[in-house]
């Protein structure tokens, strides 16, 4: 059996979102399954447009695609929302109907209206006809003590006070969230 292909696609500004996609990648690449990092560039836009076909025609032949950016007032960074923009042609295709699709983000806050980030890459997914994954365990609901933000429709992260540095917690529940895309992916045939 082939392996499944995962990419992650993030922008990063800090560090810290790209500390995230590594963790999901470590997470997700331990329990078997061939993941791609893509990073956003600043360099990538022209003219507020994301540029990079050759990324999309990358994410085509993935199983699964994740998506991450930092939450900038309350939504995507507008690197992030470039590359969503630019999206609009696969979506015409259906070229990622039924992928599996997931999202992460990191504010500098606990609560600096993350979830919206994560609902705009749900939306992102619906669009394009993809199946959402979220996270199934919670520090309230299981002995891991993984997810301290108790969010469940995707990967909440936070960085320590006058710092990059994400949480701990939040990047032990990233490799988790890896293993469990990984385990999505191995119940998922599309």
């Amino acid at each position: 059996m082939m392996s499944k292909k995962m990419a992650i696609v993030y922008f990063s500004h800090t560090g810290a979102t790209r500390m995230l996609a590594e963790r999901i990648s470590a997470g997700s690449t331990a329990a078997g399954v061939t993941t791609t990092q893509i990073e956003i560039l600043s360099s990538d836009i022209v003219e507020g447009r994301y540029i990079r076909q050759d990324i999309f025609n990358v994410l085509q032949q993935q199983d699964a695609i994740v998506f991450g950016s930092p939450t900038y007032m309350g939504s995507a960074a507008a690197q992030f929302k470039a590359f969503m923009d630019a999206s609009s042609n696969d979506y015409v295709d259906l070229a990622w109907r039924n992928k599996l699709a997931a999202g992460f983000t990191v504010g500098g806050s606990l609560n600096g209206e993350q979830q919206q980030t994560l609902l705009s890459f749900f939306t992102l997914a619906c669009q394009h006809a993809m199946l959402w994954a979220g996270l199934d365990t919670s520090q309230h609901n299981d002995q891991l003590k993984l997810n301290r933000t108790g969010s469940s429709i995707g990967l909440v992260a936070s960085t320590l006070p006058d710092s990059s540095l994400v949480d701990d917690n939040d990047l032990a529940t990233a490799y988790y969230f890896g293993q469990r895309l990984a385990h999505c992916l191995s119940l998922h045939n599309h």
